[in-house]
């Protein structure tokens, strides 16, 4: 086997066009090495290494075609990538007749027939068969997963293509139906939105990742079978298959743009230019920016039954917009739309949830294999997504069992972080890595982990939004800074985080000490929960400035900054009570 990539290297070109023919050589090269025998595992790895170090380095992978990212037709056979995520990992498992032992019928000598990475059978010329009843022959099990491509996947973090050769034979397959091939729209979390979709089949020694994992595929595309097609008696359709030759799970770190390491010495400035874009967003309201940055940077980190480090965040106090809400998952009020576009411009993954009581009632957010098909939730989503909720388009009118239950499962997945896969006997509590950004009018129906109230000038900035769209002057960020921000918040969210225990100590003495002082002047004490929000403040305004333990410097920060939130919170709250209890003109 240590002599397989010694052979005299194929073409790049080659491997794309005609993948086949080159696993053939190396299975040929394959039972040679190993006195005719064969492993399945072995072979595995061995296509795996051999095409790795084909595609090695990052130029060279960029030359393969993209399956779900140019408009023409794919050439079946071809080798392409496929960035995705694993929908339903248990879709089957399949047996193929790797090796054949085939026989002439006129002469009686056999051969050894190899197919693997198809599902095609054996092509034999005329007056030869296989003999089923050879003991040589190796029959194979691939598993079967189906994929789609990443939901709420931005544009910058994309595959890149290198060439307009690689382009041009790429596929995309639309969502709507338009698609000669088949595809399940029960089976994409976000109902109407156009996708691709693929059965992805691993074979030994690679096994099927677990569901809503992200991983880049590269594989051999082929027009396959569907068993479970077959089980019903569809076969009519052509059911785009992917045989995986290697993949990797994907990190959204992993999909920064390719620049220089951010040095300790330039978190501030990146952190300085952050904050001014978000707070133009908002109307030049900083202490909402510097919320919504801290929500950005936020990420569950699971310690023990506990889970720390989330914030989620309701914005409280943008305006209702007077567009008639789509039907569909899209924000119809444009003030929503512009703080959503905003956020999805610095993360990889975001999705859009309009309140929207026709699309509560209807939709599912949890996944669902009742009836032995895993149908998609609209909460089945990659690790690490932004989820957008957008209350301001909810208006009165009755939520059924339906839509009650998917705003149950949404609170769920903001509180505890998991995601209810409803199988036949019970349903199975998933862990998830979800950020929830939460944009009302007035105080949300969902329990945030922080409420913040807009600014007046952020409310009459964003009305004006609403009505008219943004402004003119306020210029959208160029690609340059757009690049540096995006690397800044994810380096910033993946820092390794400590509490050293001298600041350990300081935070319980001064916790005491405001509880003590609160008790003897009769006034409300620090609850836990407030503590516990404290710290979590305490630990992002850290990681934003670069910072891998938590100082007693920004531990000051993030209770001054408290102290303006509850403040802020307060009045508007007071505010709207004297409304309230006005009498009417």
């Amino acid at each position: 086997m240590a002599g397989m990539t010694q052979t005299a290297p194929e073409s790049a070109l080659e491997h794309i066009h005609a993948p086949l023919g080159v696993i053939h050589r190396l299975f040929e090269t394959h039972a040679s090495e190993n006195a005719g025998g064969y492993s399945a595992s072995d072979f595995g790895k061995l296509a795996q290494t051999h095409f790795q170090s084909v595609f090695g380095d990052s130029n060279a992978v960029k030359r393969i075609p993209v399956y779900d990212q140019a408009q023409t037709e794919l050439k079946s056979g071809s080798l392409v990538r496929f960035r995705c995520m694993v929908q339903d990992p248990g879709y089957g498992e399949e047996l193929h007749l790797s090796v054949a032992r085939v026989m002439n019928c006129e002469t009686g000598e056999q051969q050894q027939k190899f197919s693997q990475y198809t599902d095609a059978e054996h092509r034999l010329d005329d007056g030869w068969e296989v003999d089923y009843g050879s003991a040589a022959n190796v029959f194979t099990e691939k598993e079967v997963a189906y994929c789609v491509s990443v939901p709420g996947q931005s544009a910058w973090a994309q595959l890149e293509v290198d060439s307009l050769e690689s382009a041009m034979e790429a596929m995309s397959l639309g969502g709507g139906g338009s698609s000669r091939f088949a595809q399940s729209a029960e089976k994409y979390p976000i109902p109407g939105q156009r996708h691709s979709a693929a059965l992805v089949k691993f074979y030994a020694p690679s096994t099927a990742p677990k569901a809503s994992t992200v991983i880049d595929v590269v594989g051999i595309f082929e027009l396959g079978h569907n068993a479970r097609a077959r089980e019903t008696g569809d076969e009519s359709a052509a059911w785009p298959c992917i045989h995986a030759i290697y993949h990797r799970e994907v990190q959204s770190h992993e999909l920064l743009p390719a620049l220089p390491p951010v040095q300790p010495s330039e978190y501030a400035g990146r952190r300085a230019m952050c904050l001014t874009h978000l707070a133009s967003v908002l109307g030049g309201d900083e202490l909402a920016a510097q919320y919504l940055l801290l929500h950005l940077l936020s990420k569950t980190v699971r310690v023990q039954d506990a889970k720390v480090g989330k914030l989620a965040l309701n914005l409280i106090g943008v305006p209702a917009g007077s567009e008639p809400q789509p039907a569909e998952f899209a924000f119809g009020n444009r003030a929503s739309r512009w703080v959503g576009e905003a956020v999805s411009q610095l993360v990889p993954f975001s999705v859009s949830v309009p309140f929207n009581l026709q699309l509560l009632n209807k939709s599912s957010f949890t996944p669902n294999a009742e009836q032995g098909d895993l149908r998609a939730g609209v909460l089945q989503l990659a690790p690490g997504t932004e989820v957008l909720c957008d209350e301001t388009c909810l208006s009165e009118g009755t939520l059924d069992e339906r839509g009650v239950r998917n705003l149950q499962a949404m609170q769920t997945a903001i509180i505890d972080q998991t995601v209810s896969y409803v199988y036949p006997f019970q349903p199975i509590e998933m862990p998830t890595s979800l950020r929830v950004l939460v944009l009302s009018t007035g105080k949300s129906i969902l329990h945030s982990d922080c409420e913040v109230h807009v600014s007046e000038s952020s409310r009459r900035f964003l009305a004006s939004v609403a009505r008219a769209g943004p402004p003119a002057d306020v210029r959208p960020l160029d690609p340059m800074h757009s690049e540096q921000l995006r690397q800044y918040v994810e380096l910033a969210r993946h820092l390794d985080f400590g509490i050293p225990k001298d600041v350990s100590d300081h935070i319980s003495g001064e916790y005491a000490a405001s509880r003590r002082n609160a008790h003897s002047k009769g006034e409300a004490m620090v609850t836990q929960e407030e503590l516990a929000l404290t710290i979590t403040v305490a630990r992002l305004i850290s990681v934003s400035k670069g910072e891998s333990e938590l100082s007693v410097e920004s531990w000051a920060d993030a209770v001054a900054l408290e102290q303006r939130r509850k403040e802020r919170n307060a009045q508007a709250k007071q505010k709207s009570t004297s409304k309230s209890a006005a009498p009417p003109s």
